[in-house]
C-alpha cells in the first residue's frame, strides 16, 4: 500500500492570504515560498505554499499516511484507511489556510508504495538484505548504506527503490512506540518511490490511469503491480526459496575456481562501484570487467 504521499492544489488567486503570517518564509528561493510544520510533528502534514512568476499559487501537503493515522509507520494502511487519511489531510490544510483543498481533485506529486514481507526471525531479514545487496536493477544505480539499507535510484533522482529491515529503522528513532517495535519485528520493508512529476506522469501512462489524482494512484492494484515488478527484477522469491549464497549460485554455472573469482569480482563491484575498473590502481582491464559482467548475467546475479 502507501506510506508517504504528497498532493497539491493550484489557485489563480487567494481568497485570503493572512494565514501566511503564521507560516515561515523561506529566503533565497527562486519563487516566493512559505512552509508550515516543515520541521514540526511528523504525524501531521508538512505544508508548502509557492507563488510562481505567472501569479499561480501552489499549495502542497506531504505526510506519511501511516504515521498520521497510527502514530508510526510500522503498519501500512489498507484502502479504507488511506481514504480516511486523505480526508484528514484535506481537513488539516483547510483548517490552517481557510482555502478549499479537496483531496478528490488534488494532484499527486509524490508517492511511496510500500510492502512488508514478514520473516520468522530478525536474522532471516538480515540474511535477505545481504543477498539482495548483490542484485542490480538496471538502469538504476545501487547504494548499500551502512550494510542495512539498499537504494536503487534513477540518474535524474525521480524514482527510488528502498529495501531495509523495519525493526532497525524503528529502533533508531528517539521516541518509539511499543506497538511499532512489536509490529516491526521480522519485517523487511520494500518501498517503490515516485519522487517527481515526471515519474508520476510515467506511472499514469504505464497503467493507463485516468489522471494523477489520489483516486487513481492510491490504488491497491497499482501498488501491488509495482512492488511485484520490483521483486521480480530482484529474483526475490528465488532467493527466498533456496536461500543460496552468491557462491552457491555461481558454482551451479561455473567450475569452483571460476565461481570464486566471480564472487570476488562482485565483491569489488560492491565495495568500489560499477566503474571500479576505470581506477588503474586496481589493475583490472575493461575487457575482463565486461567478460565477468557477462558471466554474472548468465548466473542472474547482474
Amino acid at each position: 500500500m502507501t506510506d508517504t504521499l504528497g498532493i497539491k492544489h493550484f489557485y489563480p488567486s487567494l481568497i485570503c492570504d493572512d494565514f501566511l503570517t503564521n507560516w515561515k518564509r523561506l529566503p533565497n528561493r527562486r519563487n516566493f515560498t512559505w512552509v508550515f510544520n516543515s520541521q514540526g510533528s511528523e504525524t501531521l502534514p508538512n505544508l508548502t505554499m509557492i507563488q510562481t512568476p505567472n501569479g499561480i499559487w501552489h499549495l502542497s501537503a506531504q505526510v506519511s499516511l501511516p504515521k498520521m493515522l497510527f502514530g508510526h509507520n510500522a503498519r501500512l494502511p489498507n484502502q479504507a484507511e488511506q481514504l480516511e487519511g486523505l480526508k484528514m489531510i484535506s481537513e488539516y490544510v483547510e483548517n490552517n489556510t481557510r482555502l478549499p483543498f479537496d483531496y478528490v481533485k488534488a494532484s499527486v506529486y509524490l508517492i511511496h508504495y510500500a510492502k512488508d514481507i514478514c520473516f520468522d526471525t530478525e536474522s532471516e531479514v538480515w540474511k535477505m538484505v545481504e543477498r539482495l545487496s548483490k542484485r542490480r536493477i538496471k538502469p538504476l544505480r545501487k547504494n548499500f548504506y551502512e550494510d542495512s539499507t539498499i537504494y536503487f535510484t534513477s540518474k535524474a533522482k525521480t524514482k527510488q527503490i528502498r529495501i531495509y529491515p523495519k525493526l532497525q529503522e524503528v529502533l533508531s528513532r528517539k521516541y518509539r512506540k511499543a506497538e511499532a517495535v512489536k509490529m516491526a519485528k521480522g519485517v523487511l520493508r520494500i518501498e517503490d518511490c515516485f519522487l517527481k512529476k515526471s515519474a508520476i506522469d510515467s506511472l499514469v501512462k504505464k497503467y493507463q490511469l485516468p489522471d494523477n489524482t489520489p483516486g487513481s494512484l492510491l490504488n491497491e492494484a497499482v501498488s501491488d503491480y509495482e512492488i511485484s515488478e520490483v521483486l521480480e527484477k530482484l529474483n526475490f522469491f528465488e532467493l527466498l526459496a533456496n536461500g543460496k549464497t552468491t557462491l552457491d549460485i555461481l558454482k551451479e554455472h561455473f567450475p569452483a575456481r571460476k565461481a570464486m573469482n566471480l564472487c570476488g569480482f562482485l565483491q569489488m563491484v560492491y565495495e568500489n562501484g560499477e566503474d571500479f575498473y576505470k581506477d588503474e590502481s586496481h589493475g583490472f582491464s575493461k575487457h575482463s570487467y565486461l567478460l565477468d559482467v557477462k558471466n554474472c548475467r548468465k548466473a542472474k546475479l547482474w
